[in-house]
């Protein structure tokens, strides 16, 4: 293909695109979009190592019920989410059949953007959730509600067969 002024006139996509070429070389800096910056959370590699361990573990959508997605756009960092999630009861460190201590009635879990609130939804009942089924309720819900906060209902997991209400707000 030869570039005369002939062949140009005859493909009119290849005009267009020099012509959009050439005017994009010649608008000024000031003014293109500007850039922005983002603080940067830094996370340390055992976190993506222990967020790779729970990715293998099955989802149980049956753990929660009554789930509401309260705001989408609420900003909760993922770490906080994760840490304030084991946060609760004290700290739920240890194996995963961990209960949570003392059968509290209520209980939070809290860092930085992220806080859990736990209450046993029966009178008289207290927080007897384990490790193992505590992240499966949070798992299943964030199953429904990817961002932002949420409300649901964890089947099980207080005293006397009762269920316990939780919540995960932005702070």
């Amino acid at each position: 293909m030869s570039s005369s002024p002939k062949s140009l006139k005859s493909n009119p996509l290849l005009l267009l695109f020099l012509a959009l070429f050439t005017s994009m070389m010649i608008i000024p800096p000031t003014l293109a979009a500007p850039y922005h910056t983002f603080p940067r959370v830094r996370v340390p590699q055992s976190h993506y190592e222990v967020l790779k361990m729970r990715q293998k573990t099955l989802l149980n959508p049956n753990a929660v019920t009554d789930i509401h997605c309260i705001d989408r756009t609420a900003h909760i960092v993922f770490h906080d989410q994760n840490v304030a999630e084991l946060s609760i009861c004290g700290g739920m460190a240890g194996s995963s059949n961990t209960p949570c201590a003392g059968s509290p009635a209520t209980t939070e879990g809290k860092s930085g953007s992220a806080l859990f609130t736990l209450t046993a939804l029966e009178g008289g009942a207290g927080i007897v959730l384990t490790k193992e089924a505590w992240e499966a309720c949070v798992r299943a819900a964030r199953a429904a509600c990817p961002t932002g906060s949420l409300s649901a209902v964890c089947v099980g997991g207080a005293s006397r067969g009762g269920d316990v209400g939780f919540s995960l707000t932005a702070v």
